[in-house]
Order: structure tokens, then sequence, then C-alpha cells
């Protein structure tokens, strides 16, 4: 006798497949980039996600994408507590006010808004390190490297969308 599933489970198992993978990339991301000696091309994986998971798919996604890659990253990151949970959440509360005066269909939109996202959260970390610790150590460092990541994002997001599209239609559409 075959056993029959809801849709709902099936694309309940589909979401954590794609956030499981969106967190074994940046695993392997922090593990195998430490070890290069290329500082320009570290990509931030959780912002292709959690923008896709805001602008396509529903706002509990996309809140569930930003608290999960937020601890990944507050786990395996040295900045102070918290400050990568507030920017990730930060970039969610972004997207949603953004998300009905944008229009994202394409991938290359889609990349555009994640490299800008990536600026975004940024500048969000030294805003918060500026009024929680009032430091400006650190900002040149930040500047740096902020340009150059998130051209790298764009093109990994360019990646991820034909990714999340072709599970989404394949998947989550009930095809």
């Amino acid at each position: 006798m075959k056993t029959r599933r809801s849709p709902g489970a099936k694309e309940g198992m589909r979401r954590i497949v794609c956030l499981a993978f969106g967190v074994f990339l940046m695993l392997c991301e922090s593990s195998l980039l430490s070890f290069m000696p290329v500082e320009f091309a570290k990509p931030d994986i959780g912002v292709p996600f959690i923008i896709y998971g805001t602008f396509f798919l529903s706002l509990l996604d996309g809140l569930l994408a930003a608290v999960l890659f937020g601890f990944t990253q507050e786990v395996l990151s040295n900045c102070p507590p918290g400050a990568m949970l507030f920017t990730n959440v930060g970039l969610l509360l972004s997207c949603i006010f953004v998300k009905s005066r944008l229009h994202t269909e394409s991938r290359y939109i889609f990349s555009c808004v994640c490299a800008g996202a990536v600026l975004f959260k940024s500048f969000l970390f030294l805003a918060l390190s500026l009024l929680s610790k009032g430091e400006t150590k650190d900002i040149f460092n930040v500047l740096l490297y902020s340009l150059p990541d998130s051209i790298m994002t764009a093109f990994v997001s360019l990646l991820l969308f034909a990714f999340l599209e072709r599970s989404r239609v394949r998947y989550w559409s009930g095809a």
C-alpha cells in the first residue's frame, strides 16, 4: 500500500532541504576559503537565500532564512554577539519594505539586489559597531572588503537563483 503525503509536507521538506543546502554552502565557504589567500573572493551566501525567501516565497521563509543564517554566521565568525543576527533581520525588514516597490523577476535584477544587500549589511554592521561600542577602528577594513564581497555575492547569487528557481518550479508548484 502506497502512502500519500500532503502537498504541504512536500513543500516543507523542500524548503528544509534548500535551507540545509545553504548552511552546507556556508560551512564549506568558511572552512575552505579560510585557507585560501584570496581575501576579496568571499561572498555572503546567506543573502541570496534571505532575499529569495522574502521576495519569492513568503515572509515566514525569509524570516527562517534570516534567523538560521544569522545564527550560523554568529557561530562561524568572531564578530560581537548578536551582530550578524541583527544585520540579517535588518536585511529582512528592508526586503519586506522594498518587496512591493521592486520587481525582481529577472535573475540579473536579483543579483543586483543581492549585491546591494551585502553593502547594506556592511553599513548596518558599521552603524551597529559605532553605536554599541563607539569604535571606528575597523571601518576601513569593512569598507575595503564590502565592495568585492558584494560583487562575488552577485555572481554567486546568479547560480543560486537558477538553483532555487528550478527547485521551486519543479517541486514547490506540485509539478
